[in-house]
């Protein structure tokens, strides 16, 4: 797997305004769907899946989730970025109870089924890095999230295929 394969400009979106959870899923689904990414099926897996299973990072400092679904939902590999205009509620992954106020949230697709934990290792151990986080709040712009994105996960990804 390689960073430039999955992660591309036009999915970051710099300050995405929404008020709920559903709200931040619906409109990036509609950003994957609008590019082929993924098919109709999936918004509802992706809404079913943070349901019963919270994407929202326990972790000291700033916070973001890492919703994904099934590879049967997907037509192409991606990585779609979000940076909210303001922080909204999701549960967290370890403890559904325990709500988090999410700043980011880094939704996947990935067409191979076998990847998907190994891409959701890479990512968990990217964000727990709050300098990368830091970083991409306060990016100026599309480019520099991506930017930072590019090098924090490509060389993870390196770093796990080694």
């Amino acid at each position: 797997m390689k960073v430039e394969d999955i992660l591309k400009e036009d999915c970051i979106i710099e300050n995405l305004e929404a008020s709920t959870r559903e709200e931040v899923l619906s409109a990036m689904c509609g950003v994957l769907l609008d590019k082929g990414y993924v098919k109709e099926s999936f918004p509802a897996a992706i809404l079913e899946r943070e349901r019963l299973y919270p994407s929202g990072l326990p972790m000291e400092g700033h916070k973001i989730a890492i919703p994904h679904t099934d590879a049967e939902h997907v037509n192409e590999s991606v990585i779609l970025f979000a940076r909210l205009a303001r922080p909204v509620e999701f549960s967290s992954m370890g403890d559904p109870d325990e709500k988090l106020q999410v700043q980011m949230v880094s939704m996947f697709a990935l067409k191979e089924k076998k990847n998907i934990g190994f891409l959701l290792e890479v990512l968990i151990t990217t964000y727990s890095d709050s300098a990368v986080l830091d970083a991409i709040l306060k990016a100026p712009s599309v480019k520099a999230i991506y930017d930072i994105l590019y090098e924090a996960v490509g060389s993870r990804i390196q770093d796990q295929e080694a």
